[in-house]
Parts: C-alpha cells; structure tokens; sequence
C-alpha cells in the first residue's frame, strides 16, 4: 500500500470538496446577499474577512487541494501524459489551477474594493452619490463574473476528474 498516495489523495478530495462547496455557498448565497444589503453589509463583510479570515480558510483548501492535485499527477505520469485518463485529470487540473488563481487573487481584492467602497458611503452620511452607487455596482458585477468564472473552472475540474477514469 502507498501510504503517501493514500493521504495525498484524501487531502486532494476532502479539500477540494471544501474549496468547490465554499465557492458555490459563496456564489450562491452570500455574495447575493451581500449585494442585497448594500453598505449594511459592511459588519457582515468586515466579521467574515477580517475576524473570521474566510480569505485563509479559501487560500488554505485550494492551495492544499492543487498541490496535492500536483503532487499526485507527477508521481502518476512524472510529466504530461497524453492518454485519455491523463489528459481529462491535466485539464481538470488546469482549470482549477486557473481557478485557484482567480480565486485567491481577484475575489480578495474585489472584496476589499466592495468594503471600502461601503465604508466611503457610510462615511458620507445621508443617501451614497451617483458616483458611489456606480462604482458600487462595477465592484459587485465583478465580483460576480470573477465568481460565475471561478465556479465554471471548479464545475469542469470535478466533472472532468470524477469521469476521468471512465473516457478511455
């Protein structure tokens, strides 16, 4: 038994269903709701960024699962293999490499633009400018293509690895 492809294996499924299943709760839910409250949201953003540290708990999962991922394709293939079942866990891979990319660089910076932003109309007192609800809004629409794209990459990364086995 390989002791070391057995944990490395658990870690790439258990975090990636923790990376993939916080994402679609993200998307889904909390970034809608968010929106919804507006500048209200400022508590709520500031205790799940800054006090909860939900940025480290998505670096920590999707840095685990795509080193694990890594890891675990090199000892399988040792470079880039061309066979079908190889292939379908490279493009899988890809994805959520490029995933992981969006997600851990562009969704915390869109985040912290969408905090200062609520902090600049909670400041101003009164009803926010025309000037701030626009750029309220840009902020929020790219945080919501940044994460339907994020979501697409993971989607295709599962389907592609869970069906891996069975394309060739």
């Amino acid at each position: 038994m390989d002791v070391l492809a057995v944990v490395l294996r658990i870690v790439h499924i258990v975090c990636g269903v923790l990376w993939v299943g916080g994402a679609a709760l993200f998307f889904f839910y909390i970034e809608p709701t968010m929106n919804k409250l507006g500048p209200d949201a400022e508590k709520f953003v500031d205790e799940m960024i800054n006090r909860r540290k939900a940025p480290i708990y998505f670096v920590t999962v999707s840095t685990l699962t795509v080193l694990a991922g890594v890891v675990l394709y090199w000892r399988d293939f040792g470079g880039i293999s061309t066979s079908t079942f190889g292939s379908a866990l490279g493009l899988g891979g890809l994805a959520a490499f490029i995933a992981w990319l969006g997600g851990n660089l562009l969704i915390p910076q869109t985040l912290g633009k969408l905090g200062a932003i609520a902090g600049e109309m909670k400041a101003a007192g009164g009803p926010p400018s025309g000037e701030l609800m626009a750029r309220m809004h840009a902020t929020q629409q790219r945080l919501r293509l940044v994460g339907a794209v994020d979501l697409i990459l993971l989607g295709f990364s599962v389907a592609a690895m869970a069906a891996a086995r069975y394309l060739g």
